[in-house]
């Protein structure tokens, strides 16, 4: 997959959770936003907090999975006295 099309998937904003379908069959689901693009290597969190190395070229396709949305953090809105 072209690294033009994945920036712009992952750069997307509000940030949608994504699945890398790769080439030998596996899925990767990502929740978070931090994602780095580079030409030769994807690197991104999964859901336990550990670091997934994914290179490009064996990227076969993307997809937003249903059902299945970002962690938010809440604001916390405290008065004033």
């Amino acid at each position: 997959m072209e690294i033009s099309q994945i920036r712009k998937l992952v750069s997307a904003r509000p940030f949608k959770p994504i699945v890398f379908h790769l080439d030998n069959g596996e899925k990767q689901l990502i929740t978070h936003p931090e994602i780095i693009v580079t030409e030769i290597m994807i690197i991104a969190v999964d859901n336990n907090g550990e670091p997934v190395y994914i290179a490009p070229e064996a990227i076969s396709a993307i997809r937003h999975p249903r059902g299945i949305t970002t962690r938010r953090r809440s604001k916390r809105i405290t008065a004033q006295r």
